[in-house]
C-alpha cells in the first residue's frame, strides 16, 4: 500500500492558484459507460474491513504544483477521503499534499485517439508511486491484448500476470453481458473468486428475484400446508365415523350420546386412542374419561 507522505501544512502549496479543472473532457458513451461501471460500482462496497477510499473518474491527479495534472480515466486510493471543507480549502482534484499518498491504482481506457497510455503516463504514474497501472484498450489500439496491468517494482513498472491486488482487496475481469442496454465486454472490479461486484442494476434484480422466490416458496407452503390440513380432515372423518359404529354396535344407542363429545376432539392421536379403546372398555365412563384425562 502506499506509504504517506509527511509534509507540514505550512508547506503546503497556494490550492487557490492552481488550475484544478478546465471543463473539457471528451469521451465516447460507451466510455463514459466504462467509467461510471468501475465508479459507482463501488458506492456501497467496503473494502478491506471498511477502511475508506475514493474511486473517481476524469479527476486530475497533481503530484506538485508545478506540474499540469494527469487526469485519469479511473483511479482508486485507499486510506483516504474527501475532507468536510475541501470547498473552503478549494480541494478540487486529488492533491498529494492534501491526500498524502497517490492512488493504489490507475486505469486508463484507451480510445480511438490514444493518450500516451503506454508513452508519457506509463512513466509519470511511475514517479508518482501508483502501485498498479491498468491499461484496457478493448479496440485494440495499443496491442493484441485487451488489458495489461503493471505493478511498480524498483520504481519501474513490470507486467503483472494475475488481476487481482492483494493490498486492496479486489480484482478486475473482463465481463460479457448488458450494462444499461448495451451489450458489450465490459472491465468490471471482481472478487478473490473471480466474481464481479454487482452494479446497482444488479442487485436490484437479484432482490427482485429473491422477492420472486420468497413469494413462490410462500405460495408453495401455503399449498402443502392446506393439502396437510385437508388429509387431516379427512382422516379425522374417518376416525370419526368408526368411532360412531363402535359405539353404537358396542354400547347402543347410548353409546352415541357421547359421541357429540368426542366429534370435537381434533387431535388424530387421541382419536386414535379412542377407536382403539373401544376393543377394550366395558363402560362408557371409562371412555369418557381417555379424553377427558
Amino acid at each position: 500500500m502506499s506509504e504517506h507522505l509527511i509534509l507540514d501544512p505550512s508547506q503546503y502549496p497556494d490550492n487557490s492558484k492552481i488550475l484544478q479543472e478546465d471543463d473539457t473532457p471528451l469521451d465516447s458513451f460507451i466510455n463514459e459507460k466504462q467509467q461510471r461501471l468501475l465508479t459507482e460500482v463501488l458506492s456501497s462496497y467496503q473494502l478491506n474491513d471498511g477502511i475508506p477510499f475514493i474511486v473517481a473518474a476524469n479527476v486530475g491527479i497533481f503530484r506538485n504544483s508545478r506540474l499540469p495534472a494527469i487526469v485519469p480515466d479511473v483511479f482508486l486510493s485507499l486510506n483516504v477521503s474527501i475532507p468536510d471543507d475541501w470547498l473552503n480549502r478549494n480541494i478540487r482534484s486529488y492533491l498529494l499534499w492534501e491526500f498524502g499518498k497517490p492512488p493504489e491504482i490507475v486505469i486508463e481506457i484507451v480510445s480511438q485517439t490514444p493518450g500516451n497510455e503506454l508513452g508519457s503516463k506509463f512513466t509519470d504514474y511511475a514517479r508518482m508511486g501508483v502501485m498498479y497501472y491498468v491499461v484496457y484498450d478493448p479496440l485494440g489500439e495499443l496491442s493484441d491484448s485487451p488489458l495489461q496491468i503493471f505493478q511498480l517494482q524498483a520504481g519501474r513498472y513490470v507486467p503483472k500476470t494475475d488481476l487481482w491486488f492483494p493490498l486492496v482487496g479486489l480484482g478486475l475481469t473482463l465481463w460479457q453481458g448488458i450494462f444499461e442496454s448495451a451489450n458489450a465486454t465490459w472491465l468490471r472490479w471482481c472478487d478473490a473468486e473471480g466474481n464481479v461486484i454487482p452494479n446497482v442494476e444488479e442487485l436490484a434484480a437479484r432482490l427482485s428475484l429473491t422477492q420472486s422466490e420468497l413469494t413462490e416458496t410462500q405460495s408453495q407452503l401455503t399449498e402443502t400446508q392446506s393439502q396437510l390440513t385437508a388429509s387431516q380432515n379427512q382422516t379425522k372423518q374417518a376416525l370419526l365415523q368408526g368411532i360412531q359404529l363402535g359405539l353404537q354396535l358396542k354400547f347402543g344407542s347410548q353409546g352415541l350420546e357421547i359421541f357429540g363429545e368426542i366429534s370435537a376432539i381434533d387431535d388424530l392421536n387421541l382419536l386414535q386412542t379412542i377407536t382403539a379403546s373401544l376393543l377394550t372398555v366395558e363402560r362408557l365412563e371409562d371412555l369418557r374419561q381417555i379424553y377427558l384425562s
